[in-house]
C-alpha cells in the first residue's frame, strides 16, 4: 500500500517468541529479519532510510537473547548484542572478547548482535575467524526442526542453507578452551568490502615452554587454515630456533602461494603476521 505521496509503507512485525516469528515469516516469506539493524542501515545517510517492504524484529524474542554455560560449552543466543556478551565477564573466551572489542565502536557494539555480525553481507565478519578457530557451532532453526552446523561450514554455505531451509541462526555454541597466547590482525580496508581484506588469528597454548595446542587461520575472501603447520608446531619448544622458524615459515609461504596465487598483497601481509605471531 502507498500513501498520497507515493511513499511505500513498510510493515514491521514484532513477535514475542519463535513460534510467532515463524508464523509471520510463513505469511510474509519476503520478510527480512533484523535485530540491531546495523547491517540494514550501513552506508545510508539520507533523512529517509531505504528498508525492505516487510521486516521482522527479533528484539522481543527472548529465546534468542538467552545464554548458558556448562563445564564444556558457552551457548549464546543469536540476538545478544556484542556489548552484552562482553559484559558476561570471565565466562566468555578471551579470544572472543578480543575480537569483539576490535569491531566498530561502543555504539555499534551496543546495537550489533552476534547473529547479525555472523550474517553480515558487507564484509567477511571479523567474528568468523575466531568462531572457526574456537570450533564453534551454530544452531539453524526452522519452524519444523533444528540442527547444528560448524562455523567453518557456515562461512562457505550458510546463507544458502538458511534460505533453502527457511531457517535462522538461533544459538552459537562455543567450546571452553583456554588460550594463553592470542595474536590477531585485521588486513586491508577496514571500512569497506575489501577483496584483499580479512582477519588473521593465532591462538596458542603453551605449558612449560612447550606448545600444546595451536590454531592459525585467516578468513577473508578465502579461508586459509594452516593445519599442517599447526600439527608440526605442537610439541615444539619456545622460543623457536632459527632453523625451526625457517622451516615453518617456508611451509606457510608455500601454502599461501597455493591458496592466494593471484594476490601478492595478501601473501606478504599474512606472511608478516605469521612471522610476528611466532616470535611469542
Amino acid at each position: 500500500m502507498e500513501d498520497q505521496n507515493n511513499i511505500p509503507h513498510n510493515q514491521v512485525f514484532s513477535p514475542f517468541n519463535l513460534a510467532e516469528l515463524f508464523t509471520f515469516w510463513n505469511r510474509f516469506p519476503d520478510s527480512v529479519l533484523f535485530a540491531g539493524g546495523t547491517d540494514l542501515l550501513r552506508g545510508q545517510t539520507g533523512r529517509i532510510f531505504s528498508l525492505p517492504k516487510n521486516l521482522i524484529s527479533l528484539d522481543k524474542v527472548e529465546e534468542l537473547k538467552k545464554y548458558s554455560r556448562t563445564e564444556r560449552h558457552l551457548e549464546l543466543g543469536a540476538a545478544l548484542c556484542l556489548s552484552d556478551i562482553i559484559r558476561l565477564g570471565k565466562i566468555v573466551p578471551e579470544a572472543l572478547v578480543t575480537i569483539i572489542n576490535a569491531i566498530g565502536n561502543p555504539r555499534i557494539r551496543n546495537l550489533a548482535t552476534i547473529g547479525g555480525a555472523i550474517m553480515s553481507t558487507h564484509r567477511y565478519s571479523d567474528l568468523h575467524a575466531v568462531l572457526i578457530a574456537l570450533d564453534a557451532t551454530y544452531e539453524l532453526k526452522s519452524a519444523a526442526s533444528s540442527r547444528w552446523i560448524s562455523a567453518s561450514k557456515f562461512v562457505t554455505a550458510g546463507a544458502d542453507l538458511l534460505q533453502e531451509e527457511k531457517a535462522l541462526i538461533s544459538r552459537i555454541r562455543i567450546p571452553l578452551t583456554s588460550w594463553n597466547y592470542i595474536f590477531h590482525k585485521k588486513i586491508g580496508d577496514l571500512h569497506r568490502d575489501d577483496p584483499e581484506g580479512g582477519t588473521f588469528l593465532f591462538l596458542c597454548n603453551v605449558m612449560k615452554n612447550t606448545i600444546t595446542e595451536i590454531h592459525l587461520i585467516f578468513v577473508g575472501s578465502v579461508i586459509v587454515r594452516f593445519k599442517d603447520v599447526e600439527t608440526n608446531l605442537v610439541g615444539q619448544n619456545i622460543p623457536l630456533g632459527n632453523k625451526n622458524m625457517e622451516t615453518i615459515l617456508a611451509n606457510c609461504s608455500a601454502l599461501l602461494e597455493e591458496k592466494l596465487s593471484n594476490n601478492q598483497f595478501l601473501q606478504k601481509s599474512l606472511y608478516r603476521c605469521i612471522e610476528t605471531a611466532l616470535t611469542f
